[in-house]
């Protein structure tokens, strides 16, 4: 009997000290132990591919009616009795090319509402215009150009700085002769000795003036330096190679110069009011 409890109560202590063990807590180590998880991979996602939409239309319109960005412009909202021939009034311009400008494919109709662009300095305020011709009517305006002009025995020459031109005119002639003004500083001015009293011209027009022949040249020694001048010109239309060109001496000339030829007219006028 006190062998059975003897071998009883050890199984039961095994079985305490089992249990005390599992319990009993571990050594820190000073780390804490993470549970490891697995992903699971996953197949390719199917994912639905976007239809490109087709490219937008280049609008072609500002290529053409240019109006809104024209430098200057401002918009002017259409009411009732407007006429692009009101609101164009004294521009250098036409109805034509506004509405050109404006994509308005009809000039005579305006639509009420409707937006226009206009120089700022048209209509609304216009400036005084000088003419040089009163039967221009300030459709084109004149202006001051810098210039050169000398005297010779038998003519004279002018230079345009807007042009680069020289023109040669021969005294009481109603032709000129164009030439492209093609000095260079530095260049050499001719070597001729001209008379008391008389010049060898200079620069551009020297070297013109060689080309004719110098001393010999229909033109002879000059009468005076070159000297700087202001030319007042007006053209005699919007697309014409008609510009009449008032002198220092308030004489007035129509001179027409047709691009690329090297003849043109020179008419005499007569004196500015």
């Amino acid at each position: 009997m006190k062998r059975r409890i003897l071998i009883i109560s050890l199984c039961l202590l095994a079985v305490i000290s089992g249990v005390a063990l599992m319990q009993a807590p571990t050594a820190d180590t000073g780390t804490t132990e993470v549970a490891t998880v697995t992903p699971v991979v996953l197949g390719a996602i199917q994912t639905a591919t976007p239809t490109p939409l087709p490219p937008r239309p280049e609008d072609p319109r500002p290529a053409v009616c240019s109006a809104p960005y024209q430098v200057g412009w401002e918009p002017h909202v259409v009411v009732t009795g407007d006429t692009l021939t009101s609101l164009v009034g004294s521009l250098n311009m036409t109805v034509t090319q506004v509405a050109v400008l404006n994509c308005i494919e009809d000039p005579s109709v305006l639509p009420v509402g409707s937006v226009v662009w206009l120089p700022v300095f048209g209509d609304m305020n216009p400036e005084p215009c000088q003419q040089l011709v009163t039967i221009l009517n300030c459709k084109v305006r004149s202006q001051d150009i810098l210039g050169a002009q000398q005297l010779f025995q038998n003519g004279m020459m002018i230079w345009r700085e807007d042009t680069r031109q020289i023109w040669m005119i021969l005294n009481d002639s109603t032709s000129l002769q164009v030439f492209d003004d093609s000095y260079v500083d530095g260049e050499a001015d001719p070597t001729a000795s001209p008379p008391n009293t008389f010049f060898a011209p200079k620069r551009g027009f020297g070297k013109v003036w060689v080309q004719l022949g110098g001393e010999k040249s229909v033109l002879g020694w000059g009468t005076a330096p070159e000297s700087q001048i202001s030319l007042t010109i007006q053209p005699a239309g919007r697309g014409s190679y008609t510009t009449y060109v008032r002198l220092p001496d308030n004489i007035i000339y129509a001179a027409t110069v047709v691009p690329h030829q090297k003849a043109g007219w020179w008419i005499k006028l007569g004196a500015a009011s």
